[in-house]
């Protein structure tokens, strides 16, 4: 099985940080920094780009959104963080105290502990600290491990979105739906509560509404040997839940732009693609102004669980403001600035996958993947995906999606996702985290209940 030359690598100490790109600790010189990307690309904050001047954009956004900006759809206001958006400490630190050397590849590309060869059931910290971009055949593939494991800090967790439909001529239809996680590596609570299914994390996204297709419940289980995911539907119409192929996750969620595997800008199988690396960047991040200007505030309830506060500000669209002249679903609201990526690339090993080549613009300093270009199995391009995230403070940092973005080329249709805040269509969006006896509830068996 082809894996971009992928051969099992086996570090036993620390490689030259010269040459290698080690995990992305607190920055205390985050602000010249940011001032430096500004003054390499040209750009202010306060800087407006639109259709008379979008050549200032070419490079630091997909080629996609270049066209966007030409055409008069989008206008990109520029803006800076105003604190150091990073990790945190203690995940920085854990992995390059623990884990260098500790975990390397089988043939297939799957995680394995070095020194006995088997998955690890429970994992924490960046999984490959300081991975050689240069030399490193597997770069690519390690990087997108370590993000995987980044997005299972939150530990268990809630999150109410809504999926909205946008064509050009505006707003037609939304759906509400609460998504719910389990993780197994990248929390300290599944380890305590231990990993007998040999699981790298649970979910099930369910509808809320509208009542045509309320109850309808999606559950996911993964695996840390990297074999297909178990996957099951919950169709009320029919009453009965079917076992479905992992790669249905690819599929439009009922009929939007947007795929479960979409989510956070990457939530497939990593292990089923084979990866390469292109380039590092510096480019432009979209973000909501409240999530360039502060952390989005967690409050501890009574039961030691942790909910967003409300005063987290989500991004209006085109349709919502009066008066735009940007098109429909374009982000009116949010700023953009400049941050470092990583680029690499995948395709799927499963034929039945409904998406040829994808790139990913992934954000140097968290992991969070920005941006994703999709390509379909013939080779055409097809969509394009933007991901708005937000920094969670809580016990600890960690980041979550503020808004989705996807846009369809062929159809010129956009789906929008809104996961924060309090939400347009009279429903609060906000997080959870470390949700007590969440765990017990994602069975085949209780897929039925989730919205009773």
């Amino acid at each position: 099985m082809v894996k971009s030359c992928i051969k099992v690598s086996i570090i036993v100490g620390f490689m030259a940080f010269c040459l290698t790109s080690a995990v992305n600790a607190e920055d205390p010189d985050w602000k010249a920094n940011q001032s430096k990307m500004f003054e390499k690309i040209g750009l202010k904050p306060g800087d407006v780009i639109q259709k008379d001047n979008w050549q200032k954009v070419e490079g630091l956004i997909p080629d996609d959104m270049v066209k966007w900006v030409r055409e008069g759809k989008v206008i990109i206001n520029i803006g800076e963080f105003e604190y150091d958006a990073s990790n945190n400490k203690e995940w920085d630190e854990y992995g390059l105290k623990h884990n260098v050397g500790k975990y390397s590849l089988d043939k297939e590309g799957v995680v394995i502990e070095t020194a006995i060869g088997k998955n690890p059931k429970w994992a924490f910290g960046e999984l490959f600290p300081n991975i050689d971009f240069k030399k490193d055949p597997d770069a690519a593939i390690k990087l997108m491990h370590n993000r995987d494991i980044g997005r299972g800090r939150e530990g268990s967790m809630k999150s109410p979105f809504t999926v909205e439909w946008i064509g050009n001529k505006g707003f037609e239809r939304v759906l509400q739906n609460d998504y719910y996680r389990y993780n197994f590596w990248g929390t300290h609570e599944a380890k305590i509560g231990g990993n007998d299914g040999n699981l790298l994390f649970m979910e099930v996204t369910v509808v809320i509404a509208p009542y045509d297709l309320s109850g309808t419940a999606q559950l996911t289980y993964r695996k840390i040997d990297g074999s297909d995911d178990q996957l099951y539907v919950y169709i009320p119409a029919i009453r009965r839940t079917k076992r479905m192929s992992g790669a249905n996750r690819s599929d439009p969620f009922l009929g939007s732009d947007f795929t479960i595997d979409d989510g956070n800008g990457w939530m497939g199988n990593t292990s089923a693609m084979q990866w390469i690396y292109v380039t590092e960047k510096i480019g432009l991040m979209s973000i909501s102004k409240y999530s360039a200007q502060d952390y989005t505030r967690m409050v501890q309830k009574s039961d030691g669980s942790w909910k967003a506060s409300s005063d987290v500000e989500g991004i209006k669209t085109g349709w919502q403001v009066e008066g735009s002249t940007q098109a429909p679903w374009s982000p009116v609201t949010c700023i953009w600035a400049p941050r470092k990526f990583y680029i690499v690339t995948c395709l799927p090993e499963d034929p039945y996958y409904n998406m040829g080549k994808m790139e990913f613009w992934i954000d140097k300093k968290t992991l969070w993947g920005q941006y994703k270009l999709m390509w379909d199995i013939a080779g055409e391009y097809w969509r394009t995906g933007s991901f708005m995230m937000q920094y969670m403070k809580w016990s600890k940092i960690t980041q979550s999606s503020n808004m989705h973005h996807f846009y369809d080329v062929k159809t010129d249709h956009s789906t929008v996702l809104r996961s924060s805040g309090k939400n347009i269509f009279g429903r609060d969006l906000f997080y959870e985290y470390n949700i007590k006896d969440l765990k017990k509830k994602f069975s085949v068996s209780r897929l039925n209940t989730w919205t009773k």
